[in-house]
């Protein structure tokens, strides 16, 4: 007896069994345990056929793909080589841009020596060759004190509203005497140096003088007011238009949080240059001034001005002092004029003087200068 397995269910029952027992499959149309074998070997045989075939096709497969696309491998190596060449060239063409925006932030920076070097090699690049200048320049003495210059000015401000954010408000001269000392700590060394600009250098000299004559006015603040008043105005006028001529002949300029207060210093200045030219033209019309000189009957000395009005300025009053000087520019007798009133531009006027020698009948004016100092009131400018 041998054993078979039921094609339906697949147990295994005795060949002699007329059905399987399991599933009531008729044994009939089971093969016998030699045709299973020969079955399952032909089976076998066939999964290998096919195997072989399906490798076969694939192998096949695989080098029709080859043969389709040969040049697969050189073309992604030569996209590569695309990608690293325009990257090359990419970089090695910005190089120049690089290096100027490199130039320009050593620039800000106030790396002046490095930036120099930066601009220099990059030839006439953009504007290279005017920003290697201004490097040149910030490199100079004079290029160093319009810089120390702007600095003081601005550290001065933020001095001052530093103290007005505390509630300091108003004169206060300790504190003006320690904003000069602000300006003068950055500028002070510059006075006995060498500009490249002669001008630059006088002009220079000229605004520290300035700054330690509004600081030694503060001494008399409390001392003598009228002093220090006259004094800190006339310095004040004459500081603001020296560094509006900063500002239009040597380019000053400051950082863009202070250049509102820098405005506000010119819009002073403005003012303060059309009063100097006022009292320039005055003192200038003193000079066509006369004083007169003529003896009464007993021999005493008798002494008139006589003007011209020859300003576009109306005074409502105007009166003189005198100074008479020998010929060694020694003053020998001084006085003063009577005053005028309501004295119109063109208008002549003539008035008495009084000398403190007039009572000498030896003394006289004869070969001797005359100077005239005004005092005044016109609209708003006084003297």
């Amino acid at each position: 007896m041998a054993l078979i397995k039921c094609t339906e269910c697949g147990k295994e029952f005795s060949d002699k069994a007329d059905a399987c027992p399991n599933c009531g499959c008729p044994t009939e149309k089971m093969a016998r345990p030699e045709q299973a074998v020969a079955i399952e070997k032909e089976q076998q045989s066939n999964e290998a056929d096919n195997s072989e075939t399906t490798t076969e096709n694939s192998v096949v497969e695989k080098k029709e793909l080859k043969e389709k696309n040969p040049n697969t491998k050189k073309i992604i190596i030569g996209i590569i080589a695309a990608i690293v060449v325009v990257g090359a060239a990419a970089f090695f063409l910005t190089a120049n841009s690089r290096k100027y925006s490199s130039a320009n932030a050593d620039f800000t920076s106030k790396k002046f020596e490095v930036a120099l070097e930066k601009y220099e090699s990059l030839g006439d690049y953009k504007d290279s060759v005017k920003k290697a200048d201004e490097c040149k320049y910030e490199l100079t003495v004079d290029g160093q004190f319009m810089r120390a210059l702007s600095e003081g000015l601005m550290a001065r401000w933020d001095k001052s509203d530093e103290n007005e954010a505390k509630g300091t408000i108003g004169e206060d001269p300790d504190q003006y005497a320690k904003y000069c000392q602000i300006e003068l700590d950055k500028v002070s060394s510059f006075a006995d140096k060498t500009f490249d600009n002669e001008k630059l250098g006088e002009d220079a000299k000229t605004y520290i003088d300035l700054l330690n004559k509004a600081k030694d006015a503060t001494k008399y603040y409390t001392v003598d007011y009228n002093t220090y008043s006259t004094q800190w105005a006339e310095v004040y006028a004459q500081r603001t238009i020296l560094l509006q001529k900063f500002i239009s002949d040597y380019k000053l300029t400051v950082d863009a949080a202070h250049q509102d207060t820098l405005d506000d210093l010119m819009t002073d200045a403005s003012a303060a240059k059309e009063q100097q030219e006022a009292k320039e033209s005055i003192h200038k019309m003193t000079d066509g001034f006369k004083l007169t000189e003529s003896e009464d009957e007993w021999g005493y000395k008798n002494y008139k001005v006589q003007m011209k009005n020859s300003t576009n300025m109306t005074f409502n009053y105007f009166y003189m002092d005198i100074s008479v000087l020998d010929g060694d520019g020694k003053i020998v007798d001084t006085g003063n004029a009577s005053q005028v009133a309501s004295w119109a531009p063109g208008q002549d006027a003539e008035v008495d003087a009084y000398l403190n020698n007039q009572g000498e009948k030896d003394f006289t004016i004869e070969g001797k200068t005359v100077q005239f100092t005004p005092h005044y009131s016109t609209g708003t400018l006084y003297e």
